[in-house]
């Protein structure tokens, strides 16, 4: 395994960032595994996560207007060791491929504040001929995020638009792809709704209402062509898929700083998320609960968190009920209905000297546990590597060693399937390098 391993840890070769992508794929045995990158956050959240927009920033002191244009170009290089060959072999498969170009935008003044990002997909080996794609730049994309807000006073703010839903922080871990909660549509949710947050030394108050998911735009499956994870209507591809659309969400947390010291912090967050589920066929309204607590904590150059969340979604479908369809980056698949996540992750900076990068390496591990009997629990480790340019930070690799089991974003066969009933249960590995430049 060293020689796996070792390129993760190590400097790799140029800069950073991409989010996977998940395509229409029609066969469960050779959809590629997906992967979601993140777009940056105020909020606290790993040092490894790009592209911040001006998400309430603190008006302690007056802020001159200002507006920033900006662009991402990114690629990755994956080596698949559990993929399947057009004849239905077992294979070791590797990539390299452009992933995406995002364009974002930036507003900041004393009183107000914006962000947009747009992305534009295609012409990569994810969104290939196989999967039903011409193979063009474009042939895939997506707002992902477009709100405008209000500094109420130092402390208070509103935002409007379509914006990361205040579930917990906004990412739970350092990985490019985030983690196995971002399968299920719980972590970095992008939703269309207001939201009103307070902000103190010790203490976070968030409190939001959503009306719907955020806009499909452009691609090929029905209702999938966005980036967050959300409750969708089902591809033809999906067996059991169900159709559905989540609306009226109140989404809240409160984070309160056990210990805030210069050096060391732990700070305790508890959210909720409560809606109603539309099933299109039954005409019926269903309901999601969804419940967390999470600790996360610093100390020096070392970072933790540890978190639990509860999932209990009664879809109403006109099928099954212990299974609903979720979509994202233009895909759809199955998740189980109810279950029970935990997720840990650790993490720590590393001083690099006079060399060009600094270097964050970190570990975690999530499993969703299923209600339904007979359903495979889905787990997933990740061994990562974060590198950033010292020179203003435009250069950017993330590295990473992936193990899944019933993981759809990790292995052949699992796509489809993994989240809910599971796959054929068996742990599949991954390595995978996202680099990308910043304008």
């Amino acid at each position: 395994m060293l020689p796996v391993i070792a390129p993760v840890l190590a400097p790799v070769v140029l800069a950073a960032t991409a989010p996977t992508t998940i395509p229409a794929c029609t066969d469960p045995a050779t959809c590629p595994a997906p992967s979601a990158e993140a777009a940056a956050s105020a909020d606290p959240a790993p040092a490894s996560k790009p592209d911040a927009p001006a998400q309430v920033p603190a008006a302690e002191v007056p802020v001159k207007a200002k507006l920033n244009i900006g662009a991402a170009l990114r690629g990755r290089f994956d080596l698949r060791f559990n993929d399947v060959g057009s004849a239905g072999q077992r294979r070791t498969s590797n990539h390299l491929s452009f992933d995406t170009l995002a364009l974002t935008a930036d507003y900041d003044s004393e009183k107000f504040f914006g962000a947009a990002q747009y992305r534009f997909y295609g012409a990569s080996f994810i969104y290939g001929k196989n999967g039903g794609y011409e193979g063009y730049p474009g042939e895939v994309q997506f707002l992902m995020y477009a709100y405008a807000g209000a500094k109420l006073s130092k402390e208070d703010s509103v935002t409007v638009g379509i914006q990361p839903v205040p579930f917990d922080d906004r990412y739970w871990g350092s990985s490019i792809l985030d983690d196995l909660g971002f399968v299920y549509g719980m972590e970095e949710v992008y939703n269309l709704g207001i939201k009103y947050k307070r902000q103190t030394s010790d203490l976070r108050v968030e409190l939001g209402f959503f009306p719907g998911s955020g806009p499909a735009v452009m691609g090929i499956s029905r209702d999938a062509a966005r980036y967050s994870t959300n409750i969708a209507r089902a591809d033809s591809y999906v067996p059991n898929g169900s159709q559905n659309d989540e609306r009226k969400m109140v989404i809240g947390n409160v984070q309160y700083a056990l210990i805030n010291q210069p050096n060391t912090t732990l700070k305790a967050t508890a959210s909720a998320w409560v809606s109603s589920i539309y099933n299109f066929d039954t005409n019926d309204e269903g309901s999601k609960h969804l419940f967390a607590f999470s600790l996360t904590g610093s100390h020096g150059p070392w970072s933790a968190k540890a978190l639990v969340a509860r999932q209990d979604i009664d879809p109403r479908n006109a099928g099954r009920n212990d299974m609903i369809t979720m979509g994202g980056f233009d895909g759809s698949y199955n998740v189980a209905a109810k279950g029970t996540y935990a997720f840990g992750e650790i993490g720590r900076t590393i001083d690099t000297g006079k060399f060009p990068f600094d270097l964050l390496v970190y570990a975690n591990y999530g499993k969703f546990m299923k209600d339904a009997a007979g359903f495979k629990d889905s787990e997933r480790f990740d061994l990562g590597a974060v590198w950033t340019a010292k020179d203003k930070g435009r250069i950017k690799v993330y590295s990473e060693f992936l193990l899944g089991r019933n993981d759809p974003f990790v292995g052949a066969g699992q796509f489809i399937s993994g989240a809910a009933q599971g796959g054929d249960d068996k742990w599949k590995a991954a390595f995978m390098m996202i680099f990308g430049y910043y304008f």
